[in-house]
């Protein structure tokens, strides 16, 4: 199994990679709950004093969360287009997809993707009408 450590921003990991393992989700393997665990140690143990740390991170935790986490900040809908933390998870993003490879999991399980069809629904007109419909049901 492949390993690397990763220099990260301090306060990348504090404010938004150590949110997401403590943040619930559903209908995940143990294993991607043990990872998250494992994950949210490492996180812990970092030096807060100082600007940046060195986090490994494994292929395994890449393919089950840490490409979840950053497609987050980067999909074409998100609200934190050309942010600090757009530009981090993409320059962290571009970093592991470099060394581990293109992700090789489905993720249509993932709360990411259902928000993906929620907003295209609102874009292209569906889910007015669906509404719409339900208003004269009523």
């Amino acid at each position: 199994m492949k390993i690397r450590k990763y220099k990260i921003p301090t306060w990348f990991i504090t404010e938004e990679l150590h949110h997401k393992v403590g943040i619930s989700y559903d209908h995940e393997t143990k294993r991607a709950y043990d990872l998250l665990d494992i994950m949210s140690d490492k996180y812990w143990k970092i030096d807060r004093r100082k600007k940046f740390n060195r986090i490994e991170v494994t292929e395994e935790e890449y393919q089950t969360w840490y490409v979840y986490f950053l497609e987050y900040y980067i999909d074409d809908e998100s609200i934190y287009k050309g942010t600090k933390e757009y530009k981090e998870a993409k320059k962290l993003l571009d970093r592991m997809i470099n060394f581990f490879g293109i992700p090789n999991f489905n993720m249509n399980h993932r709360a990411g993707t259902k928000m993906r069809f929620v907003r295209t629904l609102f874009k292209t007109g569906v889910a007015q009408k669906i509404i719409k419909g339900n208003d004269t049901i009523n």
